[in-house]
C-alpha cells in the first residue's frame, strides 16, 4: 500500500522543476520516520441513557492509509470536571480497536468527554488527540446545555496567506461563532479608523464564515461594526497589515489548482512548496520581482483525497505565506450498500439486511442498529470527516459530516474552502520539515504489552553463556503460554508483543541453573502508559462543543419510555464479560498468543483444519480436565447437544449422539469407533474439534468429533512450582463485554421488557474476494418502529465506507 501511495506522489512531483533550495528526498525519507496517526470511533449511538453501554470501534490510520505502527489504544471518559470516569487499553489489530463503557447507572450529568490516542500520537501536537462529547440524555435531571442567549459570541479575521500585507490585494476570511462553537451569522459594515468612511459591507454565508477582498493603505487601520446576539454593538479591528511580505490565493478547479502570488517581499527568489500526507508533491522556484504578480498551475487529478498545504518561502526557507486547501478527487470511499431482505417492526420480530461491498480487497468494518425514535440525530462526525479532515487542522468544526453528505450542496465546495480558511492552523512545522533533523520521538512505537526483569550480577557472572529463562504466561482463564527469554549482557530480560486481558501470572525460572531463581526479579508494569486522571481543558471543552441540537432532536416520549424500562429490568444491558483472549468475534482477537490458535497450526490438517468449527476446546490448558472422570463426561459438559451413552450391544462402550444423530469421531485424523476412547486418559488429550458439517476422510455433511493426543514438546509437564519458579501478577488490556443479541425464535415468552435502544452491535464484518456478502439477522425489542443503520470501515488499501440508512 505504502508503494503504492508513494508513486502517485513521485508521478506529480517529477512533473516540476527540481531546482529547490530543500532536499526533497531527505525531507521526505525524514517525514515518512515521524508520520503521524490519527483516530475515527464509530460509536453505535449517538446518545445514551444512564445505565446503558457505549460500545465503540476505533480505526487508526497513518496519514492516509491504516496503521501499521501503533498497538496500544487508550481511550477514557472525562466528567465535566476533566476528571476521569472510566478508562480502558485495548491492542490495536489490522489498525483497528473496540471495547465498551458502561454508563453508570447513578450518572447526573448530560455530557462525558470521550479522549483516546496512541502512545506515538503524544509525539506531535496534542491538539489532534481524538475528542468527542458523548451525550447523556437523563430523564431525571434537568438539561445543563447552555442556552445560546447566555453565551459571548466572538468574530475573528483570517487572511488567506496567514498575514495580510500593505498595499496589496489580501483575500480575508472571516468567522462568528458562540463560546460554544455553534456559528452566528451576522452582517458588519467595515470602516476606516482614521476616518470613519464605511469601506465595505460583509455578510456571513455559512455557519457564520464569508472571505473579502481588501487593499489596506499606508497609515489606515480597519475595523468591522457589527451587533453581537444581544444586541449589543461590536467592534473588531481587521488583522494587523505587514509593510512586507507576499499575499497568496488559492482556487481549486475540477482538475488544476491555481495558486497566485503578489510580492512585497525584498529578495525576487521565491519557491512553492505543496506538502500532502508528509510528502512534498509539488516544489517550484521562481523569481518574481517587487509589485509583481505570478499565478502558477499544480494539476491535482491523481492526488488522493485530503488536505494539501501551499507554502511560499524565501529562497533561505523561510515561510512567508500559506494556505491549506482540500483536494476531494471523490476517490476515498469503497463502494458498499446494505440490502433489506425481511424487515419485521413489530415487537421482537426478526429482521434480516444483508451487507455487500463491491471491492474484492480485504474490508474491516463495523455495524450498529439503533431505534431511530431514540437514536434521532443523523452523525455529525464519520469516518470521512475524522480521518480526511479534523484529523489535519485544529479547531471546531461544525457539523462536518455536511461536506460528504451525498445530498450537500452546490455550493459545498466553496463552504469547505471557508472552513480550512478560518481553522487552517497547520499540522505541519517548516523549521522542524526542513532541518530534516526532527526531534527525537519521546514515546517509542509500541509493541502490545511487554514484561521486564532483571538478574543480579552475582547470576549474570555465575550462569553458563547458553543460558535462557523460561516464562511461562497464565491468565485468569488458565490460559498458558510459554517464551525463552535470553539475558543480554547486562542481564536484562525481556519479551514483547504479549496480549492477554484482565490480569496474568508470570512465572520464570532458569532453565538450567534454577538454584539462581532468587537473583532475578521481574517487574509488575506491562509499560503501557498511564492516562491522566484529569484533563486540564475538559470544562472548556464542554463548553465549546455543547451543542443544544441534541438535545432539541430528543423525543421525550420515547425517552422515557425506555427509561422507565430501564428501571424495571437490567437483562438486556448486562450482557455476558468474556474470558481473556478467546473473545467471540471472529480471528481479529484470536491472535498472536491463542494456543488454540497455535495447536490448530500444529495439530489440524487438511479437511480438520479452520472450516466451519462450530467449537474448539483447548483441553491441554484446562486445569479442571482432569477433574473429569473419562473424555466422554468431559465433552457432554462442554459442547452444548452432546450427549453419551451406553451402546446396547454387550462390550462395545459408550457412544456420542447429538440432537439424536450420531457422530463420527477420529483420533489424529484417523477414524476409530466411538467406544476406543475410553482407553484414552484425558490427561494424553491435547484439544477436540467439534466440526459441522465435515466433508472428508469419505465423510459427507457429517457431525464429525476429531480428537488430538499430545506431541512433542506437549507431552512435557510444564505446570509451574512454586517452590523452583519465582512468580509476579501483571495487568493486561481491559476485558472485553459481547452484546447481547437475543434470538427470538430460540427465547419463548421472555417475561421481561426488552428495551435496547441499540438493537445490534456487531465490531467486526469482515469481507474478502471470496466474501462479498454477509447476512444479518436481529430481533426487534419491545418498542422500535424504525431502524438507523450505520455501517462504517476501510479497505486494507485505506478506501473508507461510511452508510447510514434508516429503515421502517
Amino acid at each position: 500500500m505504502q508503494k503504492y501511495f508513494t508513486l502517485i506522489f513521485t508521478s506529480i512531483f517529477y512533473s516540476f522543476a527540481l531546482n529547490a533550495q530543500v532536499n526533497e528526498g531527505l525531507i521526505n525519507e525524514t517525514s515518512q520516520t515521524r508520520a503521524t496517526e490519527k483516530i475515527h470511533i464509530q460509536f453505535d449511538k449517538e446518545m445514551y441513557l444512564p445505565g446503558e453501554t457505549i460500545w465503540f470501534k476505533a480505526y487508526v490510520f497513518e496519514e492516509n492509509l491504516p496503521t501499521d505502527r501503533s498497538t496500544n489504544f487508550y481511550i477514557s471518559l472525562y466528567n465535566a470536571k476533566g476528571i476521569a470516569v472510566q478508562q480502558k487499553i485495548y491492542p490495536i489489530i489490522n489498525a483497528s480497536a473496540d471495547g465498551h463503557f458502561d454508563v453508570p447507572d447513578t450518572l447526573k450529568a448530560n455530557e462525558l468527554v470521550c479522549r483516546a490516542y496512541t502512545s506515538w500520537m503524544l509525539n506531535f501536537d496534542t491538539s489532534f488527540l481524538f475528542t468527542k462529547l458523548i451525550k447523556i440524555v437523563n430523564p431525571t435531571n434537568s438539561d445543563d446545555t447552555l442556552n445560546k442567549n447566555n453565551l459571548s459570541v466572538n468574530l475573528q479575521f483570517f487572511a488567506e496567506g496567514g498575514d495580510v500585507i500593505e498595499g496589496l490585494n489580501n483575500s480575508i476570511a472571516f468567522k462568528a461563532s458562540y463560546a460554544n462553537g455553534l456559528p452566528y451569522n451576522f452582517t458588519a459594515k467595515l470602516k476606516n479608523q482614521q476616518t470613519g468612511e464605511e469601506i465595505d459591507s460583509i455578510k456571513s454565508i455559512h455557519n457564520g464564515m464569508g472571505k473579502f477582498n481588501f487593499t489596506p493603505q499606508p497609515n489606515e487601520n480597519y475595523y468591522a461594526l457589527w451587533t453581537d446576539n444581544k444586541g449589543n454593538i461590536q467592534r473588531t479591528p481587521l488583522p494587523e497589515k505587514k509593510k512586507a511580505g507576499v499575499a497568496l490565493k488559492v482556487a481549486v478547479q475540477k482538475t488544476n489548482l491555481f495558486y497566485n502570488i503578489s510580492n512585497k517581499w525584498p529578495t525576487d527568489t521565491l519557491q512553492v512548496l505543496g506538502y500532502m500526507y508528509k510528502k512534498i508533491i509539488y516544489n517550484y522556484k521562481l523569481s518574481l520581482p517587487q509589485e509583481q504578480n505570478y499565478t502558477g498551475v499544480i494539476p491535482i487529478t491523481n492526488l488522493p483525497t485530503g488536505a494539501l498545504q501551499i507554502t511560499v518561502l524565501t529562497n533561505t526557507g523561510v515561510p512567508l505565506a500559506e494556505r491549506l486547501c482540500f483536494i476531494n478527487n471523490h476517490n476515498f470511499t469503497s463502494p458498499a450498500k446494505i440490502n433489506t431482505k425481511e424487515i419485521g417492526t413489530k415487537k421482537r420480530e426478526k429482521n434480516t439486511i444483508e451487507i455487500e461491498v463491491a471491492d474484492t480487497i480485504p474490508t474491516n468494518m463495523s455495524l450498529a442498529i439503533t431505534d431511530a425514535d431514540f437514536d434521532t440525530n443523523e452523525s455529525s462526525t464519520n469516518i470521512f470527516t475524522d480521518l480526511l479532515l479534523s484529523g489535519d487542522i485544529r479547531g471546531y468544526i461544525h457539523n462536518p459530516a455536511y461536506y460528504f453528505a451525498d445530498t450537500v450542496g452546490a455550493n459545498a465546495k466553496e463552504y469547505l474552502d471557508l472552513v480550512l480558511l478560518t481553522n487552517g492552523w497547520r499540522k505541519y512545522n517548516w523549521a522542524d520539515i526542513l532541518a530534516a533533523k526532527p526531534t527525537p520521538a519521546k514515546f517509542a512505537q509500541d509493541d502490545f504489552l511487554s514484561i521486564y526483569g532483571q538478574m543480579s550480577e552475582t547470576a549474570l557472572h555465575k550462569i553458563s553463556k547458553d543460558e535462557t529463562i523460561n516464562l511461562m504466561i497464565k491468565t485468569k482463564d488458565s490460559t498458558t503460554n510459554f517464551y525463552i527469554v535470553t539475558p543480554n549482557d547486562k542481564g536484562l530480560l525481556k519479551t514483547t508483543g504479549l496480549i492477554f486481558y484482565d490480569t496474568a501470572k508470570v512465572y520464570f525460572s532458569f532453565n538450567k541453573d534454577k538454584i539462581l531463581n532468587k537473583q532475578m526479579a521481574f517487574s509488575t508494569a506491562n509499560y503501557t502508559l498511564p492516562q491522566p486522571k484529569q484533563i486540564n481543558d475538559g470544562s472548556n471543552f464542554l463548553q465549546k462543543y455543547m451543542s443544544s441540537t441534541i438535545s432539541s432532536g430528543v423525543n421525550t416520549i420515547v425517552v422515557n419510555k425506555y427509561a422507565e424500562a430501564n428501571k424495571q429490568s437490567k437483562i438486556f444491558n448486562t450482557g455476558q464479560t468474556l474470558k481473556e483472549v478467546i473473545v467471540k468475534s471472529g480471528g481479529w482477537r484470536n491472535w498472536r498468543n491463542n494456543p488454540i490458535l497455535k495447536m490448530e497450526e500444529r495439530y489440524a490438517s487438511g479437511a480438520f483444519r479452520g472450516g466451519a468449527t462450530a467449537y474448539t476446546i483447548d483441553v491441554m490448558h484446562d486445569d479442571m480436565a482432569e477433574a473429569h472422570f473419562d473424555i466422554y463426561n468431559y465433552l457432554a459438559g462442554k459442547i452444548p447437544g452432546l450427549v453419551t451413552k451406553n451402546d446396547s450391544r454387550i462390550g462395545e462402550g459408550k457412544t456420542f449422539n447429538i440432537r439424536g444423530a450420531g457422530v463420527v469421531v477420529f483420533l489424529d485424523e484417523h477414524y476409530i469407533e466411538n467406544s476406543q476412547l475410553q482407553n484414552i486418559s484425558i490427561s494424553d488429550i491435547a484439544f477436540v474439534k467439534f466440526i459441522y458439517p465435515f466433508n472428508g476422510e469419505g465423510e459427507r455433511n457429517v457431525q464429525a468429533l476429531s480428537i488430538y493426543l499430545k506431541k512433542g514438546d506437549d507431552l512435557i509437564d510444564r505446570r509451574p512450582k512454586d517452590s523452583d519458579m519465582g512468580v509476579v501478577k501483571i495487568a493486561g488490556y481491559s476485558m472485553y463485554k459481547q452484546f447481547y443479541s437475543p434470538n427470538y425464535h430460540e427465547l419463548k415468552n421472555t417475561p421481561v421488557t426488552d428495551f435496547r435502544t441499540t438493537l445490534l452491535w456487531e465490531p467486526y464484518i469482515i469481507t474478502d474476494k471470496n466474501n462479498i456478502k454477509i447476512p444479518i439477522t436481529f430481533y426487534n425489542n419491545d418498542f422500535s418502529k424504525r431502524f438507523k443503520i450505520v455501517l462504517e470501515g476501510v479497505n486494507d488499501e485505506g478506501k473508507l465506507i461510511h452508510v447510514e440508512k434508516i429503515i421502517e
